[in-house]
Order: C-alpha cells, then structure tokens, then sequence
C-alpha cells in the first residue's frame, strides 16, 4: 500500500445517501479484495450523505476490511465535486477516482491504468469511454459524436484535476454532466492541452479515441475487456436484446461494429 517514487492515491467515493449504498460497498471491497492492484498506492475512502449515525458507523465496519484512510465531505457538490475536495487535502501525484457502484473486474487493474496514463501525450485514462451526446439536442453538449472519458471510473494527475474544476461548481446533477461530457468537459480540457484520453481495457492496452467503439469495453458485446465495471455496464448486462441495440447506438453510433460481429449474452 505505500507510496512509491510516483505516488498514486485511489479515492472510493462511498455515498450513504444513495439506497443500494451497504450492497456497493460490499460489491467493491470484495473486488478490490479479489484484484491485487499491481502497483504501490495509498487507499483512501470518501464518504458522504449517510443520513443516520448508524448507517455510518456500519459502513466504517465494513470498511475496516481495507487497509485505507477515511475522510468525510458534504454532500452538495456530486461526486466530482467531492473528489476536488478530497484532491486538495491529499499529496499523491496521480490520483485514481472510483464511485460508490465502482466494480474492479482485473487482476493488476491499477498497474493497467497507470502504465497507459505515463505514456507520452496521455492526459487522463478511464475504464469506458463514450460518443454519446446527453439529452439528444440538449444546450450545452456538443453533437455526436461527442468523445469524453466516463468519470466513474478515471485516473490523471491530481494538479490537472485541480486545475480542470477550479472555479466550477457541482451543486446540481447537469453541472456534473457538463463536466462529463458537455463543451468544456474534462476530455475537452485535457486535448486543449496538447494531450489525449484513453481508454483502457482489461487486456492492458490503451484505445485512442478512433477505437472506443470496438474496444469491447462500454456498451459493446458482452463487454468481455471492461476493466472496472460501474451500475451503467452491469444494467447493460442485464438487458434485453433490443434494449442493448439502443444503448449501443446511442453510445457509437455508425461507430460501432455491426451486432452480428458481437457476441451480446
């Protein structure tokens, strides 16, 4: 768990509020448990908006199954807001950011991300990626195909993530959409830099943006090479057949590859 030369902070995002919140947490340590990271690290957990002493004094109890540090945040800034707050209290160079239904699919999970993220010209890896534009025509998002990284499950140096949410604010759900994937999205910050975003998969390879569609990562197949599963991939999972070809258009378009070259269930 300690820190190395590059130093790598996971933040787990644990909020009480939400009604699944004990069965998420039970989820995710047992995949961490499962899935040696692979590179040296420090884990930290964020909780927030447990709505009675009891339910945070249970998750503490399951928590103390991992070997992390704890901090509690308000619950009005979302979880990118709740990730800077922690960022600024924290030291490691490169951060790792995981939300409350955050799944760990792979064994050196870690290891994968960052090794892509140190490669030349890479600004910000994540486990799925997406061209989908939200709100079809909604204001404020650009048109398909609409490339951002998916921030459930994402890693970057924390001084970029500093930088990228300084002065924006997360007190509403579309201000966290806008970040995700709006005209001044964290992807969109990242490439103005110079840099690009990847996606990477379970088989340890990182995609450009011209092959997200066929990863086999988000909303494609059977999603055999996700690497940290979220509630939006195991829904897709679960879902009917036709109910999958919408999803998947939505997500790529003519991007994708045709249905029949897949294999859904």
């Amino acid at each position: 768990m300690a820190s190395g030369s590059h130093s790598i902070g996971i933040a787990y995002l644990l909020r009480g509020a939400d009604p699944d919140w004990e069965t998420a947490c039970q989820r995710f340590i047992k995949s961490y448990l499962a899935h040696p990271a692979g590179q040296n690290h420090r884990m930290h957990v964020i909780t927030k908006g447990f709505e009675s002493s009891a339910d945070e004094a249970r998750a503490r109890e399951l928590l103390s199954a991992l070997d992390c540090f704890t901090i509690s945040v308000n619950d009005d800034s979302f979880d990118i807001g709740a990730y800077r707050d922690w960022a600024k209290q924290t030291s490691e160079e490169s951060i790792c950011l995981l939300n409350t239904g955050s799944e760990i699919l792979s064994d050196y999970w870690l290891k994968k991300l960052h090794a892509n993220l140190l490669n030349q010209g890479i600004g910000v890896v994540g486990a799925t990626g997406s061209f989908e534009r939200f709100g079809g025509s909604r204001h404020g998002f650009p048109r398909f195909p609409n490339a951002h990284i998916r921030t459930t499950a994402f890693m970057l140096k924390r001084e970029l993530y500093l930088n990228a949410t300084q002065g924006k604010t997360f007190d509403n759900k579309m201000n966290t959409f806008l970040f995700e994937s709006g005209h001044q999205s964290l992807t969109r910050i990242i490439k103005e830099l110079g840099l690009k975003a990847i996606v990477v998969g379970r088989n340890g390879r990182g995609y450009g943006e011209r092959h997200w569609a066929t990863s086999g990562t988000f909303r494609q197949g059977n999603q055999a090479n996700l690497l940290i599963g979220d509630r939006n991939t195991r829904n897709f999972s679960n879902c009917s057949w036709p109910v999958k070809q919408v999803l998947t258009k939505s997500a790529w378009g003519k991007f994708r590859k045709r249905c029949d070259l897949y294999r859904w269930c």
